[in-house]
Formats: C-alpha cells, structure tokens, sequence
C-alpha cells in the first residue's frame, strides 16, 4: 500500500504546474532589410585605418545599438572583391594586409562632447585576405560583454573592403577621427580597451557591410503568486 500512495503522490508532481522559462534572446545588430553591394572591384571605396561606427541606415539611427544587456559572439562581414593590383596598392598605402575587429563602444550621458565614446571591449584580430568577395562570419574566441544602450563598431587598423556607397541620404557612418575627415593615412583606430575617441567625421550616402550576433542575457521570471492562497499577514 505504501509503494502506491508514493506513486499517487510522485504523478501528482508530474501533473503540476510547468516551472517558468527564461529563455535569451538572438539579436543581429546591424541587420537591415534592404540589400546593397560593397563598392569593389569597380569604382573601390575602402575604410582605412579607423574605427567605423554605422549611424544611419534607411533611416534607422545607429543602428548596432544593444537593445538589452547580454554578449556579442561572431561579426558578419560582407567583403567586396578586388583586382591583385587593388590588393597590392591598398597593402602598401595602408599599412599591410586587410585586417578588423569588433569594438563595444560606450557612451556615457554626462561625456562632452557629444560623439565621445569609450571601447569597452574587443575581439581578436581577423584577417581577412583570404574571404576577399564573400560574405563570412567569423565567432569570437571569447564572447564580447555589452550593455544595453552600447554600440558595435569596426575597428579597421590597416584597410578593408567593407564599403556600399552611393546610397541616398538616410545612409552614413562615421569614423573615430577629431578632424582631418580627409586624411585616410593617419592612424585612428581604436585599438585598446578604455581608450576614448571622437567621432567627428560623418560620411553620408554610404553603409558598412557589417553586422554582430548578440545573445541577451536571461533574466530571472517574475514569481507568480497563487491566487488560491489567502494572506494572512496580520496589519498593524
């Protein structure tokens, strides 16, 4: 009899109300509907020796903006392809091989100027010769944390094929230079965690063929109170 009423009770568990679910979400910062091609080979645009921020896509602003806190795990690149001479000239004027990485950018609401932001964090370093004319994903190492209300950029410490241009006016970006917005020689790029930069260059009518996967971080359910249960705490 008692090994019935222990099943009696075990299926009565069973048949309980199911435990809550936290569950991440899957964002892709930097997503847009509307497809464009990079500049190269004809008519070459390339993004040299900054770190590039997309502020405006369709209309959209700062479109790589975090919607929640959680991790950034991969960076989508969608690379133009060039000619051997187009390589070559790039390589020698830029300061090597085509290279990038992803950069978290913060900006605080009390920072002046405006456009100051701070890298908070950085994935390793690609390289991205050998993907020259197609798009590809490349996953972290370690995943990036990010906060909500933080941005993704591009880092590019040589040069990179990463360009759409002649786009309308709802499409720009802009680069981590204080001026000179037509010196593409002078190092700019963000390259170390903590270092603050001014974004003062904007660059209209063109979009940065990138995009970052990004996993909210879960937050624990709400507890649910059971209506059936009486308080019976006593007022005073």
């Amino acid at each position: 009899m008692k090994r019935i009423l222990i099943g009696l009770a075990a299926s009565a568990c069973a048949l309980g109300v199911a435990a809550p679910t936290a569950s991440a979400r899957l964002y892709e910062l930097g997503e847009s509907t509307v497809p464009v091609t990079t500049s190269c080979p004809d008519d070459c645009f390339v993004v040299t020796r900054t770190t590039a921020l997309q502020v405006n896509t369709n209309g959209t602003t700062y479109p790589t903006t975090a919607k929640a806190d959680g991790r950034v795990v991969a960076l989508t690149l969608q690379l133009g392809s060039l000619t051997d001479r187009q390589i070559s000239f790039f390589n020698r004027t830029y300061g090597g091989t085509p290279r990038v990485q992803l950069t978290v950018l913060s900006q605080s609401s009390r920072q002046r100027p405006r456009r100051l932001y701070t890298a908070t964090a950085q994935s390793e370093v690609f390289r991205i010769t050998p993907f020259l004319g197609t798009t590809v994903q490349f996953p972290f190492e370690t995943s990036l944390p990010i906060e909500k209300g933080d941005v993704v950029a591009l880092t590019v410490p040589t040069w990179a094929p990463i360009l759409a241009v002649n786009l309308d006016k709802t499409n720009g970006w802009r680069a981590s230079r204080a001026s000179g917005c037509r010196d593409l020689v002078t190092q700019t790029a963000q390259q170390t965690i903590g270092s603050e930069s001014a974004y003062k260059c904007l660059y209209q009518t063109a979009k940065l063929t990138y995009t970052a996967t990004m996993i909210s971080t879960p937050k624990p359910p709400r507890e649910t109170r059971d209506p059936s249960r009486r308080d019976t705490t006593t007022r005073r």
